[in-house]
């Protein structure tokens, strides 16, 4: 049987009818095209999930392809879209390419699906939100549910005499004390642009919220708020560690958690890794975090920073069954259970259960998931076309590195306008 759905032609109706009549149709297998680790939680949790539905609908299956690298993801989803295949399920941010899709047709109206099924209460507000398109249309799915926080050495914060920042300010000021006493400030990947980029869009979220990046993405720019940013994102970069361009990401983060490094800007997907039996005993219970200090001129409230969750599950509007729906609810009943004992946090609302055993961390950012406020800080690659992020990104890279200064990089920016 085809491994996707296609496009309905007459004569492929005629066929399937056909079989159907000679009694040689086959088992439905519905075909989830991926973009996320293959051993990570999500994919094996649905994997679990989809054993067990299978156990009791011996006909279904659900077949799992899985393309890790996002270029080369998004090259397949293209390619199978555009010959007319395409997967019952598959992945995408909310992004303009996804837009074009959802107005084409092709995509599922989830909001439409979560209040026929009595699901849209049990998500997370700010997690269905990242989802949404500017308009709020909703047609992708969260399976993850992510705080992005700075975590920081606690004994090495003590040992200075340090305090967590609650300005930017004062951000600041700890990475010059820090410098001066021969330590380096903050761990950062620099092979990957996103983690300069979340630095970048501080200012802007705390003054603007959302404002300044949506304006920016058609075509109207800030100048005002675009020098603040870059003059904030120029001084922190100075407390990045030597050499970070070329810094992948598991080396930053081992940087930070072999006590090399003060500071590690990363989300609640490190709770694994940062949990107690996770770390060397000269880290145990010694990681702390803390979440997007303010500004004096801050708009949105400390209860809203940056966050995600992820990138989004749609389905194919053409191979939308009853079948696939009835998995799809399936799925999301039960989702909860199995992620969360994987250590990660649900997208689905949850309680931690009596008798089971969880890590303090986890059970602190656990509270400050139940109370978060209404949105995220939507991350600028999402909302950007694939040519601004290439020149944000150069621009971003020559502006920590001392190569352009703040007035260059606004001028730079105007080339998106």
């Amino acid at each position: 049987m085809k491994k996707y759905s296609k496009l309905m032609t007459s004569s492929a109706l005629v066929v399937g009818a056909m079989m159907i009549s000679s009694g040689l149709a086959q088992a439905r297998e519905l075909v989830w095209l991926s973009a996320r680790p293959e051993n990570g939680a999500i994919v094996q949790t649905v994997r679990e999930l989809a054993d067990a539905y299978a156990a009791d609908h011996p006909d279904f299956s659900l077949d799992i392809q899985v393309t890790a690298d996002r270029a080369s993801y998004l090259t397949k989803l293209r390619t199978l879209i555009a010959s007319g295949e395409v997967p019952d399920f598959f992945d995408t941010d909310a992004d303009p390419f996804a837009r074009q899709l959802a107005d084409a047709g092709l995509m599922v109206d989830m909001a439409a699906f979560l209040d026929e099924e009595g699901l849209t209460d049990r998500f997370y507000e700010p997690a269905i939100r990242y989802q949404q398109f500017s308009d709020g249309s909703l047609y992708l799915l969260p399976l993850e549910y992510h705080l992005e926080m700075t975590w920081y050495n606690k004994a090495m914060f003590e040992k200075y005499g340090l305090s967590v920042p609650e300005t930017l300010d004062d951000m600041l000021a700890l990475n010059t004390s820090l410098s001066e006493d021969g330590v380096t400030p903050i761990a950062i990947s620099g092979t990957d642009a996103w983690p300069m980029l979340r630095y970048l869009a501080m200012v802007p979220f705390r003054d603007t919220g959302n404002d300044f990046i949506r304006n920016l993405a058609d075509g109207d720019l800030d100048t005002e708020m675009a020098t603040k940013a870059a003059d904030f994102f120029q001084a922190v970069s100075q407390g990045f560690q030597p050499g970070f361009i070329s810094t992948d990401y598991v080396t930053a983060r081992n940087m930070f958690i072999n006590g090399e490094a003060a500071m590690y800007r990363m989300g609640t997907w490190e709770l694994a890794t940062f949990s107690n039996d996770a770390l060397p005993e000269a880290m145990k219970n010694n990681v702390g975090y803390f979440y997007l200090p303010t500004t004096p001129d801050a708009v949105t409230p400390d209860n809203e920073f940056f966050g995600n969750s992820g990138i989004g599950m749609a389905a194919f509007s053409g191979s939308f069954d009853d079948e696939a729906k009835d998995f799809l609810s399936y799925l999301l009943e039960n989702y909860s259970d199995i992620y969360v004992a994987k250590k990660q946090l649900s997208p689905l609302k949850f309680e931690l259960k009596d008798g089971v055993t969880y890590d303090p961390l986890f059970v602190e950012i656990k509270h400050d998931a139940d109370n978060y406020g209404e949105e995220f800080a939507k991350p600028w690659d999402t909302l950007l076309s694939p040519d601004a992020n290439r020149v944000i990104n150069d621009v971003a890279f020559r502006l920590a590195t001392g190569q352009i200064s703040s007035e260059a990089f606004v001028s730079e920016l105007g080339r998106l306008k």
